[in-house]
């Protein structure tokens, strides 16, 4: 017997009380089979110690090969990392390992975040990246740069929200921005 059946069994619901829920249901049931698809994809790709652990960041944590990696689910159409907000970007950047995206549609494809941001976004994660890893060297190289001077003005706001997590030394670094 299927669980619909048992549904039906248990509590007398009819085939229009059960069509009524499942329509409703919908897009948690797509979410809860988006997740065992994930799952047993990043099996398949020989990753361990799976969790599922619904964070800003990421929905997943997983190990291969001794490393930490962190999966965010994607199951639209739409471009994967447009939703990132410079917020999440900057989140993303402070974790420590590798962060991919896992786009379900129209088939598994596992992909480093980093790779698919956009420019601007790219640019802010790296920046990050280099400060919460303390690469002032790599932070210097960045900012030197004058696309990247302008990428950065349209990002204070983001670097202040920021600025309680960061070293004495990145603040030093990033003062020009921060006025």
């Amino acid at each position: 017997m299927n669980v619909l059946d048992e549904i039906k069994e248990e509590y007398g619901f009819s085939d229009e009380e059960i069509e009524f829920a499942l329509n409703r249901a919908k897009g948690i049931l797509v979410g809860f089979a988006m997740e065992y698809r994930a799952i047993n994809f990043l099996k398949s790709m020989n990753f361990d110690n799976i969790r599922y652990v619904d964070l800003p960041t990421h929905d997943f944590e997983a190990e291969k090969d001794g490393k930490t990696y962190f999966i965010e689910v994607k199951a639209s159409k739409k471009s994967p990392t447009k939703e990132y907000s410079p917020y999440k970007v900057a989140m993303i950047a402070m974790l420590k390992g590798t962060h991919l995206t896992l786009l379900m549609k129209p088939s598994p494809l596992l992909i480093i975040t980093e790779d698919i941001l956009s420019e601007p976004k790219r640019v802010l994660f790296e920046i990050f990246k280099s400060a919460f890893e303390e690469n002032y060297e790599m932070l210097q190289k960045l900012i030197s740069d004058d696309r990247n001077k302008e990428i950065i003005k349209n990002y204070v706001r983001v670097i202040k929200y920021f600025e309680p997590k960061l070293s004495d030394k990145a603040l030093f670094i990033l003062k020009p921005f921060l006025g």
